[in-house]
């Protein structure tokens, strides 16, 4: 058991502050079907339960954030050495750089990627991370090793293994079984009893390299194993004109027809999006991931279409996991853009990814016998996925500013205590797995990466 003392519960959805309270959580090694959700809110727990582990005291708890599209892969990218080729638009961007990193990835980096940005989102208040992976030269295994590394830190969140033809149609092959084998694997531990960390979703890279043969394949591994498809869609305008051009129908068209469209879907960017692209994708309930970041960084254009959505979440697309400054982008990008939304639409778009983990993981709880299960929820019977925050602002917190201090106040220098199914993953800013050992292990492999790279 793990214990809270007169922390001020601060949720998100709908956003509330409570008076001074305490928490506790059963550890994923206890309570039996309630292992790794909350036990009790209340006064003066620390009686009812005096051999918890005392977790921290003051400041605001909070639900875990949830980065809902990542790139782990490139993680080892930050202040890359590579002689790169300036590109005059997205797709030579994807040619001269990021198809080339993707190409230079082995287990030994992969691993590395893998446990850097687990590390990484912890440290920012990060619970959950929906990552994208791609490595054609590393393809078999490669989910099982993302999940060994995501088991390691402490982690929650979903992988699935990007599929395309830009290889060949055999690693596209690959693609597909690797999706399908990692989605077995999980089912075979839940079928054991186990609450695994991370689920599995069905990856395909973007609708310019996926044909028809391989969208085909994806459809089959989605029905196959009742997950959703995640995949890039309309992040550039290349890739819309291209479905046009090749296959007569809008990218979003094309998935519906071949049925790849569920409520477990998550489709990256949707920037160049139609209308009536919107339109079905509202009607399958599917989720929009916006990057306000990435796209500014790769100049693709802003999704004007954004406030017709009616599921967005938030990613960084690999940019780092820190979803505080990812909200914050997304919040400013959008005022510039004179849209509507203010920062407590964003707010409920933050706390929309964990919509999507009840859609994955409800299997991991459809046996409790407790009625609060809920991603993002501070209640009894909900995952014990939980942040503590060292925040003491000049202004008052109340549930109708929330979102405000999110956008001018807090960041991820407040972390100071993070668990992950009641485990204590941070606990006074000091990380409980070898924080400096991954460190270390991953500038080692960066470098590798890095010469992997040239020639390629």
């Amino acid at each position: 058991m793990i214990l809270f003392e007169n922390v001020r519960l601060l949720s998100f959805n709908p956003p509330a502050v409570s008076e001074e309270m305490d928490l506790a959580a059963y550890e994923t090694d206890e309570g039996g079907e309630k292992a790794g959700t909350i036990a009790a809110i209340g006064k003066n727990l620390a009686a009812v339960y005096p051999k918890a582990t005392r977790a921290g005291q003051g400041g605001y708890l909070s639900p875990g954030l949830v980065c809902s599209h990542t790139h782990l892969y490139s993680a080892l990218a930050r202040g890359m050495e590579v002689a790169i080729k300036p590109s005059k638009d997205f797709a030579q961007q994807l040619k001269h750089l990021w198809w080339r990193l993707d190409r230079a990835i082995d287990t030994p980096i992969l691993e590395a990627s893998a446990l850097a940005g687990c590390a990484d989102a912890l440290s920012a208040g990060v619970t959950s991370l929906v990552d994208h992976h791609a490595g054609p030269e590393c393809i078999e295994g490669s989910l099982s090793v993302i999940r060994e590394a995501y088991e390691k830190v402490g982690i929650r969140g979903l992988l699935c293994y990007e599929t395309t033809d830009r290889n060949g149609m055999e690693q596209a092959r690959l693609g597909v079984q690797e999706n399908i084998r990692f989605a077995k694997e999980i089912d075979a531990m839940r079928k054991a009893g186990k609450r695994p960390l991370v689920d599995a979703a069905i990856g395909g890279h973007a609708g310019f390299t996926v044909g028809d043969a391989t969208l085909e394949a994806l459809a089959d591994a989605v029905r196959e194993t009742g997950r959703g498809i995640h995949i890039h869609l309309a992040e550039d305008k290349y890739d819309a004109v291209d479905s046009r051009h090749r296959f007569g129908l809008d990218l979003i068209e094309r998935m519906d027809r071949a049925g790849v469209l569920n409520p477990k879907s998550i489709i990256g960017h949707g920037v160049w999006l139609t209308p009536s692209e919107v339109e079905i994708m509202n009607e399958r309930d599917v989720f929009l991931a916006h990057n306000a970041r990435s796209n500014m960084n790769n100049a693709v254009g802003y999704n004007a279409l954004l406030t017709s959505h009616k599921n967005v979440v938030l990613g960084t697309d690999g940019m780092g996991a820190d979803m505080l400054e990812e909200f914050k982008f997304a919040v400013f990008r959008h005022r510039e853009s004179q849209g509507p939304w203010w920062p407590d639409n964003f707010l409920v778009c933050l706390d929309r990814g964990n919509r999507i983990l009840e859609r994955y993981f409800d299997g991991n709880f459809s046996n409790s016998t407790t009625e609060g299960f809920a991603f993002g929820k501070l209640a009894v019977g909900a995952p014990a996925d939980l942040v503590l925050w060292d925040y003491d602002p000049p202004t008052p917190v109340s549930a109708s500013n929330i979102a405000g201090h999110l956008a001018f106040g807090m960041s991820s220098r407040s972390v100071r205590t993070v668990a992950v199914a009641g485990q204590l993953r941070i606990k006074d800013r000091t990380p409980l797995f070898d924080a400096e050992k991954i460190q270390a292990y991953a500038r080692e492999q960066a470098r590798r990466l890095w010469k992997n790279m040239e020639g390629r």
